[in-house]
């Protein structure tokens, strides 16, 4: 199936279920792009040739595994590539690829919503531990809860593989209801109408801050990595000390500071 732009679909099935699957968002010659970049970030990794300022932001899975509830894995399998951008230009421009600003206009209703990060969470072959049920608004404390996180599939995610696991309907919680404590939801608390969400590499999968999701270990024999970007919309802003790289630009922003911000940013004409 070709890319097709279908904003007023797209928002009606992320406002009634929190999340929202869109097929062939990467075309395939990005997403072969893509998958070279991850490959040439575990090859340093595995040849230790990363600089240090780059392999800081990597996690292995006992890196990621130490405080869960779960208990930790002894891994040195990659786990999560953190302030994506920086690792290639490849990375850095998807912040500005048309598709995904497309899709991300459509769920904000506005051309004013800014980039907070970018980030790779891999899972590789036979990798042991699951990712916990979890919304992402705790980790993200920002002054509303209009965030959306965009997963964009380099792989396949199959049941096997580990897909994402997502609970419809959660998001509609009041801001002020979601706690640190929904960083870590036990099992018991998770309601019992799940869907995995099973796509083709080159999807994006969106979902609201406030969805609950989760996902399995990978126990398949091929990799399977998403990266993951949060977007914050209209007067949402940050309310830690942290700052991401290129954290505030504005992709499709109609004020002409900010157009200038993206022409200087990413080169673009």
């Amino acid at each position: 199936m070709d890319w097709q732009c279908s904003p007023e679909s797209w928002r009606a099935d992320y406002d009634r279920d929190g999340y929202l699957v869109v097929e062939n968002a990467l075309d395939p010659e990005l997403l072969a792009a893509l998958r070279e970049g991850m490959e040439a970030i575990e090859d340093g990794v595995r040849r230790d040739t990363l600089p240090g300022w780059l392999r800081r932001h990597v996690s292995l899975e006992r890196d990621r595994t130490r405080h869960l509830r779960a208990g930790q894995v002894d891994s040195d399998a990659i786990s999560n590539v953190m302030e994506l951008p920086l690792f290639a230009p490849v990375f850095r421009d998807l912040i500005v690829y048309p598709r995904v600003l497309d899709i991300l206009e459509a769920l904000f209703e506005s051309t004013e919503f800014s980039f907070h990060n970018y980030k790779c969470i891999c899972k590789m072959p036979s990798n042991e531990a699951p990712f916990q049920w979890h919304r992402d608004l705790p980790y993200l404390q920002h002054t509303s809860p209009n965030l959306l996180t965009c997963m964009l599939c380099l792989d396949a995610m199959t049941e096997e593989n580990g897909a994402t696991v997502v609970c419809p309907g959660t998001h509609r919680i009041p801001h002020e209801q979601v706690t640190e404590r929904d960083q870590d939801i036990p099992e018991e608390e998770v309601p019992a109408e799940r869907v995995t969400v099973e796509c083709p590499a080159g999807s994006a999968v969106l979902f609201h801050v406030n969805l609950i999701h989760g996902g399995g270990p990978n126990r398949s024999a091929g990799k399977r990595r998403n990266v993951i970007g949060i977007w914050a919309g209209p007067n949402t802003h940050p309310t830690t000390a942290h700052r991401y790289a290129y954290e505030f630009v504005m992709p499709r922003s109609t004020d002409p500071e900010r157009q200038k911000q993206n022409r200087l940013t990413f080169g673009l004409t």
